[in-house]
């Protein structure tokens, strides 16, 4: 019989990290792994540094400071961090792909048609910095301009320190221009822009459009208005950082990083729920295109709806969005099929082309080809490739 392994779960637990344990436990249950786990029983938050002197066979453990990865390095049993918050890692670490996280939020607010654009991140934390850039990224490319706040991170502080903060936060939405396309390093965050905006009286998302990320329900289907956000792949994250674990137990090498686990999708709610575009035409357009996205509609249905002209229509969308109405259908069509296929594996691929407006799958496939470099079944693959290897 084979001994049962303990495995420490050492970062603070809720919402999308219990999408991340699924991850783990769907590894042990396929590779058949006798593993115990443990956690702080009443708080539900352990770090590593709780562990020194803990007898048991394994980590996965979110490494957020100098302090902790210290620690972590210095500890005699194998050791996977979850976190990004370092610039490096002594230990193997899963992470996901931050810059893509930062460049799926800024496709969703250009294709809203905004101008203006801001980041509230993070002071010195390495996956704040990276999302901001890849935002950064995709606005600069649209020819607009980014202002940012950061905050300083709550990691290890006790007190209301974050309360605090809301403060000087209020002051610097209060001086947004409107409007303005609001990226937020995580839910949490955004949550408190959305609270600085009503305090200080700007509409969301009339005024201020708000983007968060990690997809935690809690916050964004409870929060007024509802939270738009960049739902992560934690679950595969889960299940390559216990895959990781898992060959660090057999004394196997396992590379410091893995490569970046990409985000699943945005998920729209009410605080991105408006087209920041002065032309009630084109406002009018662009909610056509949107609510008939699955739907096989024409660019000359799409003006009959607005009542313009073809030739009309091809200049608002080259001048507001840099585009024209077909390449702004074609990429939103697009971003559903990728969206879809990473949701069902077993979904035929003819089915995913007609759920996201293609007439067919090889048009699918020649639109994936031409984008991504590949066709859907090889991305599909590349999603899964985690799960079954």
């Amino acid at each position: 019989m084979r001994r049962v392994r303990e495995i420490a779960l050492a970062f603070p637990r809720g919402a999308h990290q219990e999408i991340f344990i699924e991850g783990v436990l769907r590894y042990a249950r396929d590779q058949e792994c006798d593993w115990s786990y443990i956690t702080a029983p009443e708080s539900l938050s352990l770090s590593v540094l709780d562990l020194v002197g803990w007898t048991g066979d394994g980590i996965l453990a979110a490494i957020n400071t100098e302090r902790e990865a210290a620690c972590a390095a210095a500890l005699s049993i194998p050791v996977v961090n979850i976190s990004s918050a370092l610039l490096r890692s002594p230990v193997p670490r899963s992470i996901v792909d931050n810059r893509a996280i930062g460049f799926l939020a800024a496709e969703h607010l250009v294709g809203k048609g905004f101008q203006t654009y801001a980041y509230y991140g993070l002071s010195g934390v390495q996956y704040s910095s990276d999302r901001r850039a890849g935002f950064e990224e995709r606005i600069t490319s649209a020819g607009c301009r980014c202002v940012e706040f950061l905050a300083q991170p709550t990691f290890g502080l006790g007190g209301n320190q974050w309360l605090l903060q809301y403060r000087v936060l209020a002051e610097w939405v209060a001086a947004l221009p409107s409007p303005c396309g609001l990226f937020a390093v995580s839910d949490y965050r955004a949550r408190q822009a959305i609270d600085a905006c009503r305090q200080v009286g700007l509409q969301v998302p009339e005024q201020i459009a708000v983007i968060g990320v990690d997809n935690e329900q809690i916050i964004c289907e409870h929060s007024s208005p509802t939270l738009t956000s960049v739902a992560r792949n934690d679950q595969l994250e889960g299940y390559r950082a216990a895959a990781m674990l898992d060959r660090l137990l057999s004394g196997k090498r396992v590379s410091l990083e893995e490569p970046p686990i990409s985000p699943l999708q945005v998920v729209q709610r009410e605080s991105t729920a408006t087209f920041a575009v002065s032309d009630a035409r084109l406002r009018q357009a662009l909610s056509f295109l949107h609510q008939h996205l699955e739907q096989p509609i024409t660019i000359d249905q799409i003006t009959e709806h607005a009542g313009v002209s073809r030739r009309w229509l091809e200049y608002a969308f080259r001048d507001v969005l840099g585009e024209t109405p077909y390449q702004y259908l074609r990429r939103q069509r697009l971003a559903m099929a990728r969206r879809l296929l990473a949701e069902d594996p077993a979904a035929k691929v003819y089915s995913i082309a007609q759920q996201a407006g293609f007439s067919s799958a090889k048009q699918l496939a020649i639109a994936f080809q031409q984008d991504f470099g590949m066709s859907p079944r090889e991305y599909r693959k590349s999603n899964v490739a985690s799960f079954t290897s």
